[in-house]
C-alpha cells in the first residue's frame, strides 16, 4: 500500500499561485513557481517567501539539555533554557525522534511536533522591514543562530535567525493559523518588492 502523501495545510494556496511540487519525506513540497531564477534573484537582491512546513519538529521542553546534545548537527531553535525546536528535513523526525527521547532523561518531554506547527521562511535582504509590517517586536534584538517567541500578525511564533547572509528568518505558527500568516507574509513580502519562492530556490542559496 502507498503511503498517503503530506501536505502543507496552505498546499492548495501554492497550486492557484503556479507551484510546481515535488516528494521528498513522504511530504508534498512546493520546489518552484515556474521561474527558479526570479526566486532566487529574490532571496539574494529583495525578499522571498517559502513554505517550509515540511520540515520535521521535534518539540522539547523540561530540562533539555541532553535531548539537545543527543540530536546532534540537528537544527536547533532555543526558545529558553527549558523549549527549543529540532528541525530536520522532511521526514527526518522520524529517526531523530526515538533517538532524542531515549536520552533525555524523566525530567524532558519530547513530542514530535511536525504536523502541530507550520513554517515559512523569509528571506532577503529586506527581511528586517516585512518583519516590521507584521510584528511590533523588534528583529534586529535576535543574534543570528538564535530564537525567540515572538508575536507575527498578532499570532504567536517560534522565529528562528539563520547564521548566512543575507539574513533569512524561518518563523513557526500553530497549522491552525497557516493561511492567515501566509497571506499577511506574502503581503508584506510583495509591498517591499518580492515574492514567493520554492525549496529550490532556497537550497540554491544556502539552506539547509
Amino acid at each position: 500500500m502507498t503511503a498517503p502523501v503530506r501536505r502543507s495545510p496552505i498546499a492548495r494556496m501554492h497550486a492557484e499561485l503556479g507551484a510546481s511540487f515535488e516528494s521528498e519525506g513522504g511530504w508534498e513540497v512546493a520546489a518552484s513557481y515556474g521561474d527558479e531564477a526570479g526566486e532566487r534573484s529574490a532571496l539574494a537582491g529583495t525578499v522571498a517567501l517559502v513554505d517550509v512546513t515540511p520540515r520535521g519538529k521535534i518539540d522539547l521542553r523540561g530540562r533539555i539539555d541532553r535531548a539537545i546534545g543527543a540530536g546532534g548537527g540537528t537544527l536547533c531553535a532555543r526558545v529558553a533554557d527549558d523549549w527549543a525546536l529540532l528541525l530536520t528535513g522532511p521526514g527526518g523526525e522520524e529517526p531523530l525522534l526515538g533517538t532524542v527521547a531515549g536520552a533525555a532523561g524523566p525530567d524532558a518531554m519530547v513530542t514530535d511536533a511536525t504536523h502541530l506547527f507550520a513554517g515559512f521562511a523569509v528571506g532577503g535582504p529586506v527581511v528586517h522591514e516585512v518583519l516590521a509590517r507584521v510584528t511590533s517586536w523588534d528583529p534586529s534584538t535576535l543574534a543570528a543562530g538564535s530564537a525567540a517567541g515572538a508575536p507575527i500578525a498578532d499570532v504567536p511564533a517560534v522565529v528562528l535567525r539563520h547564521e548566512p547572509a543575507p539574513t533569512l528568518m524561518e518563523v513557526f505558527v500553530g497549522s491552525e493559523s497557516a493561511r492567515y500568516v501566509w497571506e499577511v507574509l506574502l503581503d508584506a513580502v510583495r509591498r517591499l518588492g518580492g515574492r514567493p519562492a520554492g525549496w529550490r530556490a532556497l537550497r540554491a542559496e544556502g539552506w539547509r
